[in-house]
Formats: C-alpha cells, sequence, structure tokens
C-alpha cells in the first residue's frame, strides 16, 4: 500500500513539475524577438526559405526553389482574380450577401478564430458586401469568407490564373474548407482517415473536396462539422497540411513585385490595397504595402510588397517545423520579423548576412 502512495505521489509530483517547466518554457518564449528568430534561422537554415528582390534584382535566395504547402499565402491567387473581376464589371463590391451562404463554410476551431473575428467586427449583421467578405478573406483570413469567393470567382478561373501569372511550379488551388471535414467523412477510426487521406492521389482528393465542398454550399455537413473537433489531432493536421497547394519563395516574391509593378492597373492597385493588410501600417512616404500571411501548426508562410518613389522590395519567406516544436512562438514574432526586413535596412542587412 505503501509502494503505491509512494508511485502516486512521484507522478503528481512530476505532472506538477512538468506543468511548471511548460509555465517557464512559455514565459521565456513570450519575451522573444526577431533577433531570437534571426538566431534561429542562423542555426536552422535547412527548415527556412527566402527570396528578396530590391528593384526588381533578386538580392537575397535560400532555398528558393524549395516547395512548401502554402497555407493561407495562397489567398493572394483569390485575391487577384478578385480583383480582376471586379475591375471587370463582372462582380460587384457592393452586392449583398446574405451571412449563412458563407456561413455554411465555416468548421467550428479550425482557422484560429479568424471568421468569428471578422462577423464580430461586423457587428453580427446578417448580410454583408461583397467587400467585406474579400476583406475577411485577406485581413481576417477566414477561410469560409475564401471559399466562398472561391464559389463566385470559380475555381477553374483561378486555377488558369496560374498561366497568366506565370507561376509554373505551383500546385493546383482547390477548396480550403472541405479538407477539416475529410477525415470524419472517411472513417470514425482517426489513423484509417489519415492513411487514406495519405496515400489519396491528388485527382481523387481534388474530387472528393469538390464534392464536399458542393455539400457545404447546401448546408449538408452539419454532421460531418460536429465530428471534425475528435479527428484532427496533431497527426492528422500534418496529413492535410501536406495536401494543401505548394509554392516556392521565388514564385510569390515575382509574383508580389510583378504584381506591385507590372500586372495590376491603377485601379486594381488600389483595389488590391483596400482589401490586404498594409494599408493601416505602410510608411508616410509609402504608396504601397501588402502583405498576406499563412500558418498551420507545421507551416509559416509569407509575401510582401512595399514600394515608395525611391524603392521597391518584395519578400516571401516560408518555414516549415515538421514536428511542430517551434512554430508557436515563432508564430508570435513572425509578421514583425518580416516588417522589419521591409522598412530596417539595419536589420536586412543582417538577415542577408546569415545566407551569404
Amino acid at each position: 500500500m505503501k509502494v503505491i502512495i509512494l508511485l502516486t505521489i512521484g507522478v503528481i509530483v512530476f505532472s506538477i513539475m512538468f506543468i511548471i517547466a511548460g509555465i517557464l518554457v512559455n514565459k521565456h518564449n513570450l519575451k522573444k524577438d526577431k533577433y531570437d528568430l534571426l538566431h534561429y534561422l542562423e542555426k536552422h537554415k535547412e527548415k527556412f526559405s527566402i527570396t528578396i528582390n530590391e528593384d526588381g534584382q533578386e538580392m537575397l535566395s535560400h532555398n528558393q526553389n524549395v516547395k512548401i504547402p502554402l497555407a493561407s499565402t495562397v489567398k493572394l491567387i483569390i485575391a487577384y482574380n478578385f480583383v480582376k473581376l471586379v475591375t471587370s464589371g463582372k462582380l460587384s463590391l457592393s452586392e449583398k450577401i446574405n451571412l449563412n451562404h458563407i456561413d455554411n463554410f465555416y468548421v467550428m476551431n479550425t482557422d484560429g478564430g479568424a471568421h468569428p473575428k471578422w462577423k464580430e467586427a461586423l457587428n453580427h449583421s446578417s448580410k454583408v458586401s461583397l467587400l467585406e467578405v474579400a476583406k475577411g478573406m485577406m485581413q481576417f483570413s477566414s477561410n469560409a469568407c475564401t471559399d466562398y469567393l472561391i464559389s463566385r470567382i470559380g475555381l477553374g478561373t483561378i486555377n488558369d490564373s496560374l498561366k497568366d501569372l506565370q507561376i509554373h511550379t505551383h500546385d493546383k488551388i482547390t477548396y480550403l474548407t472541405p479538407s477539416v471535414l475529410m477525415p470524419g467523412y472517411l472513417s470514425d477510426k482517426k489513423k484509417t482517415a489519415a492513411s487514406k487521406i495519405e496515400t489519396m492521389k491528388p485527382f481523387s482528393y481534388q474530387s472528393l473536396s469538390e464534392d464536399l465542398f458542393k455539400k457545404m454550399e447546401r448546408g449538408q455537413c452539419e454532421n460531418l462539422k460536429d465530428k471534425t473537433s475528435k479527428m484532427l489531432n496533431q497527426k492528422m493536421q500534418y496529413v492535410i497540411t501536406e495536401k494543401l497547394p505548394g509554392s516556392t519563395t521565388k514564385e510569390y516574391a515575382d509574383l508580389m513585385f510583378r504584381l506591385g509593378k507590372e500586372i495590376l492597373s491603377k485601379e486594381e492597385k488600389a483595389l488590391f490595397s483596400l482589401i490586404l493588410i498594409g494599408e493601416k501600417i505602410k510608411g508616410k512616404h509609402d504608396d504601397f504595402f501588402w502583405y498576406k500571411g499563412g500558418s498551420t501548426l507545421f507551416v509559416l508562410t509569407s509575401a510582401l510588397y512595399k514600394e515608395n518613389a525611391e524603392h521597391t522590395i518584395a519578400i516571401s519567406l516560408f518555414m516549415r517545423d515538421e514536428k511542430a516544436e517551434d512554430s508557436y512562438w515563432i508564430r508570435n514574432i513572425f509578421n514583425n520579423f518580416l516588417f522589419s526586413i521591409a522598412t530596417d535596412i539595419d536589420f536586412r542587412s543582417k538577415v542577408k548576412s546569415i545566407f551569404k
């Protein structure tokens, strides 16, 4: 009996020590800044890909042709297509959309709170303009807003635009929210579902995604949505991440520069600025500041463009963290790190010096 009591006490003590250690590590990580990330980059160069273009010239590249799942950074392609359809008169920014049509694509607790935060900013209106839906996609990163806009633009149009944008190695783009419903649709057992998704051929994956999307559009996936939280363990999230469309920092840095200097008209650039993150944080001498990031437990991705009368800079930074050991603290400073590269010449020089 004494042995059992002692073992129980030992387990309790160990658990308390483990919790305390976790709290201390978390506090330490919260104090980390962009210089800690810079040091981490130096030690883990194999985990990162970065491309920096200045005034149309490639000034830094590291692992720039390594393809990485894009997460929400892919929404830049959808935003480009949205802007083109609006400026050509095929979509109207003022069109009113019933919010429940967009909510059909929302799966609770799968987008980091992006969709609820967007709705809160709208004061939970029952109808919303198409412009606000686009802002929901780009400024809040709502996946539900994204899938609604994909349905309006057309998946074929979006994928065809990759050729027009001269993006050649980019994976085919598909809907976002159906991927988190797939596990529950395929099996009640996590291992079985993960194995089926992992071994699924691209065509079959795309086809299933489209089938589930149509069901979501009709509001026929509520039971699957209820199952989702039970299925999305870390292994499942990794499998789903690996199925996301991938690209490279070279393609996205080049894309951002070309959007700013070659592809978009003056009117289109103004609309792009309106729906992207950046307008509120750009410097007083900047004409444009565009940014989109994306993340899962296992990847962090980003693309940025900044332009003023004297200078343009386009940056794309991708990171892989296959064991999800570091992305949780890096996520807190990732945006600041990228913005500092774009705005601080001295800091940018330090980043360049690491990869030379």
